[in-house]
């Protein structure tokens, strides 16, 4: 591959247009810096000791130093790492089936060729940049209004995060628009759009590893911008270390790229089809075959059908009218709803229900079947007790036995640093205060009970796990190993083994009976928010505020699955078949994922089945019923909303808590649904038909 761009060395690159290749290292200067600060893989060393106006005043002297005709090597490096990359993104065992529930089908041996004639013509394009023969369209539309390409120090700090990633995110969107990536086959597009930016990444830390003008190059405008800022970067180790930080995120892309790119991407397919481009024997470079035995600019293709589709793509004002439609519907995806002031509106419409079925659950009749069996819920019983938020309640398993004197028991934790406990026979009825444990020192974020109500188990803001006996509520073991709080907790449906999830990006699994730390599980890229076992007891899954759900093989604490939706994750939960997964987000909605087969069956890239909108403030909960297709969800808006798991209809809506709505639990009969608030109160709910 090298020998592809060796050719351009010598030539002095003019600086009279901006074009896809400024747009490109401006993109990756903008996301590692700003994206590795906002998801906190810049929290340590040189780089996590600037201030966002530091970091602002460095990227606009790396972006501003490409941008120069002195520098016209590194931007032969950011050609290769580009042409490498849409290689790599585009190779055949790359190409699988993007939908999770349509059965995989061979690329066929005409988009085959449609996809060697694109990258022909791109590579060709390239070139021509290289030479500076080719103008940049989008430059000329975002002279004035990108801060990215264009801006000053000042005027990049102003910008807020979301605004700072939707100028990124928009910067992406250009450049895969000037790679016309819309005359690529349909069904690897997606594939592509994910790859491909997190491909080029990864090759430049290589040739930042390697390539030695390059880190002379960012050594020399670290130095320039130490000048303005010696009294943090302050000497030639200092200048050292910020040139390893930024090679180590660019060879980490997913700690990154999270702030702007919202599709996921199979890092460790992408390390091994990097580590093949340098294998003459590996199949890619038949993907280019042509374009490195010839110097001319235009290139004759194997496909004249497939050029003539081509050329008429590129000139056609249909093929910018799809992009354009293309671009607006990502846009729609990626900006959360709460965006819009509109979605506030008391008077919006209702968002169409799809018609996909998710299978594993019963399936109503019929509409007028289902709205005659539909019950009504009320709030039961108000069970006070504690003088702050109430953050999270957990239902112990309903006790059969009519000997024991409490069928019912829940829990609930509170930043006020105790646990509530009822045991109740009737969950209608006021059994006065509860027992209360207030041997804390820090609020419960997390509350679980084990299967067989014998202990307890709370997460703390003091980074602890803390184990009680419930019947004595003893407490048994202090678990440390997290650095940060303590998000959520869950035991396994056998009661051995206990699950935290914890700012710190991590999840640990601890065995109950010795408190013995078993594994960390490490892959997020910021908090994990929750944590919850299948019922096999086989999987655990994980949410995170960096945008995705993980599953996890218990046996061999290895991720089998990433899923990805476009706003942080608050809650998971899964269907008692584990076939169906409830993901709560920030944005509004709760996503249903369907799980084919097994949720252990490994792959990335799947999409929610059906998306549920009807909060008008941020998801903080779900739970599904172990006995029913009913999945509720509570709010920042103060009220829990039911849906039908498998037709994604709203049933009903619950007011009565004063406050956002933090936590929801269902009993192990179904037939009872607790919820905690910040109003300091946990609420008891019921069915009535």
């Amino acid at each position: 591959m090298s020998e592809l761009v060796n050719d351009l060395d010598g030539k002095t690159l003019s600086n009279s247009n901006k074009s896809v290749l400024d747009e490109l290292s401006a993109l990756i200067w903008g996301t590692s810096l700003f994206g590795g600060k906002i998801t906190g893989a810049l929290n340590s060393g040189i780089l996590g000791q600037l201030s966002l106006a530091q970091l602002s005043h460095l990227f606009i002297i790396w972006r501003n130093a490409t941008f120069l005709p002195q520098n016209s090597r590194v931007r032969l490096i950011f050609i290769e790492a580009l042409i490498k990359g849409i290689i790599v993104a585009l190779h055949p065992s790359q190409f699988h089936q993007t939908d999770l529930f349509a059965p995989a089908h061979p690329i066929k041996g005409s988009e085959y060729s449609q996809i060697q004639a694109w990258l022909k013509r791109r590579v060709t394009a390239l070139r021509q940049e290289a030479f500076d023969s080719y103008e940049s369209k989008c430059w000329l539309k975002n002279i004035i209004q990108s801060p990215v390409l264009c801006g000053t120090a000042e005027e990049m700090l102003s910008l807020d995060i979301r605004t700072r990633s939707h100028e990124l995110q928009n910067l992406k969107k250009q450049i895969e628009t000037e790679l016309y990536i819309d005359a690529l086959p349909e069904r690897i597009r997606k594939d592509f759009r994910s790859d491909w930016l997190p491909s080029v990444s990864l090759i430049l830390s290589e040739a930042l590893q390697k390539n030695q003008f390059l880190a002379d190059f960012l050594e020399d405008e670290t130095e320039n911008f130490a000048a303005f800022q010696w009294d943090v970067v302050s000497t030639t180790e200092d200048v050292k270390e910020v040139i390893y930080q930024i090679k180590n995120l660019l060879g980490h892309p997913q700690n990154y790229l999270s702030f702007t790119q919202i599709v996921d991407f199979d890092i460790e397919a992408i390390y091994q089809e990097i580590q093949k481009l340098g294998n003459k024997d590996s199949g890619l470079s038949s993907l280019i075959e042509d374009v490195s035995k010839t110097n001319n600019h235009r290139i004759s293709l194997t496909d004249s059908k497939v050029e003539k589709v081509l050329e008429l793509l590129e000139n056609s004002q249909e093929f910018e009218d799809s992009t354009s439609k293309q671009e607006r519907l990502e846009e729609d995806l990626t900006n959360p709803p709460n965006f819009s002031p509109s979605r506030f509106s008391p008077e919006r419409k209702r968002v169409p229900v799809a018609s996909v079925v998710l299978t594993g659950l019963p399936v109503p009749r019929a509409e007028s079947s289902l709205n005659a069996m539909r019950p009504i819920w009320r709030c039961v019983n108000t069970l006070s007790g504690h003088s702050d938020s109430v953050v999270s309640v957990a239902f112990g398993q309903q006790n059969s036995d009519p000997e024991r004197r409490s069928p019912y028991l829940v829990v609930s934790g509170s930043w006020d640093k105790s646990i509530n406990i009822w045991q109740l026979k009737n969950l209608e009825q006021s059994q006065g205060l509860p027992d209360s444990i207030t041997d804390n020192s820090a609020s419960i974020y997390s509350v679980a009970i084990s299967p067989d109500r014998q202990f307890l188990a709370t997460g703390c803001a003091d980074s602890t796990v803390r184990l009680w006996h419930l019947p004595t509520n003893r407490r048994l073991h202090i678990l440390t190993g997290h650095s940060v709080p303590i998000y959520s907790v869950a035991f396994s449906p056998n009661g051995e083994i206990l699950a935290s999830g914890s700012g710190d990006q991590t999840i640990k699994l601890w065995r109950v009976s010795t408190g013995e730390l078993l594994g960390t599980l490490i892959g997020h890229s910021s908090f994990v928010y929750s944590v919850t076992f299948s019922p096999d007891g086989e999987l655990l899954v994980s949410g995170s505020t960096d945008k995705t759900i993980k599953i996890w093989q218990l046996k061999t604490k290895q991720l089998v699955r990433t899923l990805i939706g476009n706003s942080p994750v608050t809650s998971v939960s899964l269907s008692p078949n584990s076939h169906v997964l409830a993901s709560a987000s920030r944005d509004e909605t709760i996503k249903l994922w369907q799980i084919q087969g097994s949720a252990s069956d490994g792959g990335t890239r799947a999409a929610p089945t059906r998306t549920l909108r009807g909060h008008t403030a941020e998801v903080l909960c779900v739970a599904i019923s172990p006995r029913s297709p009913v999945l509720a969800s509570g709010s920042h808006d103060k009220t829990i909303k039911l849906w039908h798991l498998e037709t994604g209809e709203l049933i009903g809506t619950l007011t009565g808590h004063f406050d956002s709505v933090n936590a929801v639990a269902f009993s192990s009969d179904g037939h009872f649904l607790a919820s905690g608030s910040h109003d300091k109160t946990v609420k008891i709910w019921r069915p009535f038909y």
